[in-house]
């Protein structure tokens, strides 16, 4: 697991996150996060899949796979977290995130 640590680290650094944020951005908890980190603990396959979307690449590339870094289309990644939140969103949310989404304005 010390290629997940040290990837999870640099795409941190890359993208100027702190872990707080991370943790926030992936619902994975600060405590957790610290954890897996360090490599006190390893992340179950949903943690690694919520964190590999966080931070926008693909879950082989967290766990150390050879291929070169895939960055996720931020827009596909949106649209996915936007169906995982649906339940939470109001309408006027989903309304504004289309609008990002597809370039309408509706001012």
């Amino acid at each position: 697991m010390k290629i997940f640590c040290e990837r999870v680290k640099q795409l941190l650094r890359e993208k100027k996150l702190t872990q707080a944020e991370l943790s926030s951005i992936s619902g994975v908890t600060a405590p957790s996060l610290c954890r897996y980190l360090s490599g006190e603990t390893e992340p179950r396959i949903d943690v690694v899949r919520n964190l590999a979307r966080a931070l926008g690449v693909s879950e082989t590339y967290l766990l150390g796979s050879d291929e070169e870094r895939s960055d996720v289309d931020e827009k596909e990644e949106l649209k996915q977290m936007v169906a995982r939140n649906r339940h939470i969103l109001t309408k006027k949310d989903k309304s504004e995130i289309i609008a990002l989404l597809y370039g309408e304005d509706d001012d």
